[in-house]
């Protein structure tokens, strides 16, 4: 190679133009011309990205979010941290999402533009929030089926980026995380008028996928999304409105969601999750009151009728017999979930009327789940402690039913 000759009152040390790439910095640098500053590179902490400076395994271009605390050790202090844990037998290795920013999500009305938070939400769905209530046999169906029928259907992605921005909400340990983010409520928004709108029209074959897994994800959401931080905010202690006990006028819709779709047809991506569907839908065997608890008969007088399948109670303290020894956890969490699809219209209504004995059954359903998954988790504790305390303000003469309380008190966290 010829060398340049230095002209005339040029020194000896070379003057190099600027590089546009980075030599020193992290690959994420060298892909998007970084500044190199340290510790963390300013253009990846722009993007949102793991800045992977310095080390051999971290991928390019990885969506950074918040790590869930460590719950080996659980701080009692911050009790919301129990929210995010799910034990696996065989722990998971799934794969990145590998979706750019501008990946456009739909292609009709209602299509819209992934951005890189959007990326990361999707991500944290597919690496985190799937196992909170997939399951381990099922997680796949939710990872791989629903995640890729969403990039075709614009209210169904929107309702995953819902699910994952309240998960990421719950385990934030901030103060105020009885509010809903603005990125929930943008995302709720859009995808529940984009589902309305497709109910609406006549159901097409190659929609009933996408339209089961948003309304079952809804329903999720409609137990997480409690605006209350202490018992004294939440049902029934809070003031009266409309929408108390909205959760669980959920299940009605998706029953009709159910009939249309019928995801449990053989070319359903959820025909793999047709045991547990069979064990929601399926109504359980009536309990004979001898195997029933005893406690729990005699506050509702069961003995004393001649037929005490008529009593609206009867449904609901059968149920609760079934999981009186069933300690909740994700595998049985589908048959606590037939509590709330099978205790019957008439002990619904004992709930809206805040009938002691109604609110009594419906704490000691609550108290198992009150350290169980996080979408659960904060409603049952909250509104049991609501329901005991209210118990206790409203009707502190009936001494049968505050015996009975201690179960409940103990299990949400009241007695210690």
């Amino acid at each position: 190679m010829v060398s340049k000759r230095l002209r005339p009152g040029e020194d000896g040390a070379r003057r190099r133009r600027p590089h546009t790439k980075s030599r020193r910095g992290c690959r994420n640098c060298k892909l998007r011309h970084c500044d190199e500053s340290q510790p963390q590179c300013q253009k990846c902490l722009e993007f949102g990205v793991v800045c992977n400076y310095n080390t051999s395994h971290g991928q390019d271009l990885q969506p950074k979010y918040p790590q869930p605390k460590s719950l080996d050790k659980p701080d009692k202090a911050h009790p919301e941290g129990f929210f995010g844990e799910v034990i696996f037998n065989v722990k998971p290795r799934p794969s990145p999402v590998f979706l750019r920013p501008a990946t456009i999500i739909g292609s009709g009305q209602g299509s819209f533009q992934l951005d890189a938070e959007s990326i990361g939400r999707l991500d944290r769905f597919y690496r985190r929030t799937v196992y909170t209530f997939a399951g381990n046999r099922n997680y796949e169906v939710y990872q791989n089926r629903v995640t890729s029928i969403a990039i075709e259907n614009p209210f169904l992605m929107h309702v995953i980026l819902t699910l994952t921005a309240t998960h990421d909400r719950f385990l934030s340990m901030s103060k105020d995380n009885a509010k809903r983010s603005i990125a929930e409520a943008y995302h709720w928004s859009k995808g529940a008028g984009l589902l309305s709108q497709k109910l609406s029209a006549p159901i097409r074959p190659q929609d009933r996928d996408a339209l089961w897994a948003a309304a079952a994800i809804l329903g999720l959401l409609s137990i997480a999304n409690i605006e209350a931080s202490t018992p004294w905010e939440a049902w029934p202690l809070k003031p009266a409105e409309s929408s108390d006990l909205g959760w669980l006028n959920m299940s009605h819709g998706k029953k009709a969601i159910w009939k249309a779709t019928d995801p449990m047809r053989p070319d359903s991506i959820f025909h793999a999750m047709k045991d547990d569907y069979l064990t929601l839908m399926t109504k359980p065997a009536l309990c004979e009151i001898h195997d029933m608890p005893k406690e729990l008969v005699d506050l509702c007088q069961l003995n004393r009728m001649a037929d005490p399948t008529q009593s609206p109670y009867f449904p609901a303290v059968s149920l609760l017999t079934r999981l009186w020894h069933l300690k909740c956890t994700q595998p049985t969490m589908t048959r606590y979930m037939q509590f709330m699809c099978f205790m019957g219209p008439a002990f619904k209504a004992l709930l809206h009327g805040k009938d002691p004995r109604a609110l009594l059954i419906l704490a000691y359903w609550y108290g198992p789940m009150c350290e169980s998954l996080w979408w659960m988790a904060k409603r049952a504790r909250l509104e049991c402690q609501a329901i005991c305390l209210y118990l206790e303000l409203h009707h502190p003469d009936e001494k049968d039913i505050q015996v009975l309380l201690a179960r409940p008190k103990e299990q949400c966290g009241l007695l210690t």
